[in-house]
């Protein structure tokens, strides 16, 4: 049981932006924030992820029979629509008021949450630009 207030406090306690932070989200698009979330809670909810990668994935060929783009990665889109965790995970109070916070809002919506896997001997992954 300690465990799980332990996740449940980290996924709900604030996490301190500064507005130089802000800008630097704002001027480049992204930006890398330490120690969000403890090793703890990042292990827990990353088990859950990965067994539903592993359940749902559509990829069932072996690497070597797959084409180029199917080796890539392993997609998988909306775990939260098959896993309270994962949707604990995902919509925890916590990463919502980070995202709100860069983008200056007072809130933000989830569009879809994807988990992409990259699988050892996988093809490689060249630098392109989605929907640019």
């Amino acid at each position: 049981m300690a465990i799980a207030m332990q996740l449940q406090h980290d996924l709900t306690e604030t996490y301190s932006i500064s507005q130089e932070q802000i800008e630097q989200y704002q001027t480049n698009g992204y930006i890398k924030l330490k120690d969000v979330l403890s090793p703890e809670t990042l292990a827990y909810y990353g088990r859950e992820i990965t067994r539903r990668v592993k359940e749902l994935s559509s990829q069932h060929l072996p690497i070597e029979e797959r084409d180029l783009y199917h080796r890539a990665f392993l997609q998988v889109e909306n775990l939260w629509e098959s896993s309270d965790i994962v949707r604990e995970f995902i919509t925890s109070p916590k990463l919502g008021r980070i995202a709100a916070q860069l983008m200056s809002t007072t809130g933000v919506r989830i569009y879809h949450d994807q988990a992409l896997y990259k699988e050892a001997g996988g093809g490689i992954t060249p630098w392109h630009a989605d929907q640019y």
